[in-house]
């Protein structure tokens, strides 16, 4: 969910897979589309339910003894690093047809979500990336979370990136069972390079968590696996 960047894939790469489902990347419009958004977004960090201090105590710290790359960090979701880079990489990047382009996305993808108390942590495992997101969003925008449906024709699409044009195919099907709700998506980019990317996002009691893996060995098993760790970790630490 959010872009864990592994020396065996190309950032621009793995960043087109996830543009939608790491950060609130709305797939179009400029720098005033944007301050839109963050601006009615506004009053959403004063009606959520944990601060980004609180959910950054709810992260994995470690996964099978293996540590964090580096420190999570907290925040309005639109400031956290990891988006931030995901918005700058996006540039000049060309997806056919252009409908298509932010389906890769879940409901984090919207723009509203940019003042959300959130927080991220990223480990690796080998040849795999692995992120936890954690979000508090008011009760109004939980929903919205994982309301996301892959536009009609765009299961599969083309982007083009500095010259190099890649195939993605997107699947979004059931998840775990977990909290209220809960959905999976993987999406899978061929061509000079290779991404393979799962991601399982839920929304329980005031939060809404993603885990995401990318890497050749990423599996759907490994993903929901390490979902329901990080879920049964939140919901302790929160309550």
């Amino acid at each position: 969910m959010f872009p864990v960047q592994l020396s065996r894939v190309p950032a621009a790469l793995a960043v087109v897979a996830l543009a939608a489902a790491a950060a609130g990347c709305s797939g179009g419009g400029g720098t005033a589309a944007q301050s839109a958004n963050v601006s009615r977004a506004a009053p959403a960090h004063a009606a959520s339910v944990y601060t980004a201090a609180q959910l950054r105590s709810a992260l994995l710290t470690s996964v099978n003894g293996v540590r964090p790359v580096a420190p999570a960090t907290a925040g309005p979701y639109g400031a956290l690093p990891g988006v931030t880079a995901t918005k700058r990489s996006l540039s000049g990047v060309k997806i056919t047809p252009a409908k298509c382009a932010n389906a890769a996305g879940t409901g984090l993808s919207s723009g509203k979500f940019s003042q959300v108390p959130a927080t991220v942590v990223t480990f690796r495992f080998a040849a795999v990336g692995a992120s936890e997101v954690l979000l508090a969003p008011p009760s109004s925008m939980l929903t919205a979370a994982l309301s996301h449906q892959i536009p009609a024709g765009c299961s599969r699409y083309r982007a083009t990136i500095a010259g190099k044009t890649y195939t993605y195919r997107i699947r979004q099907g059931r998840a775990p069972k977990l909290g209220d709700a809960a959905t999976e998506l993987n999406v899978r980019a061929t061509g000079a390079s290779t991404a393979n990317i799962w991601t399982v996002i839920y929304r329980s009691r005031g939060l809404v968590g993603a885990v995401t893996l990318i890497g050749p060995r990423a599996t759907k098993a490994a993903v929901e696996a390490l979902t329901r760790l990080a879920y049964q970790h939140a919901q302790k630490s929160l309550a």
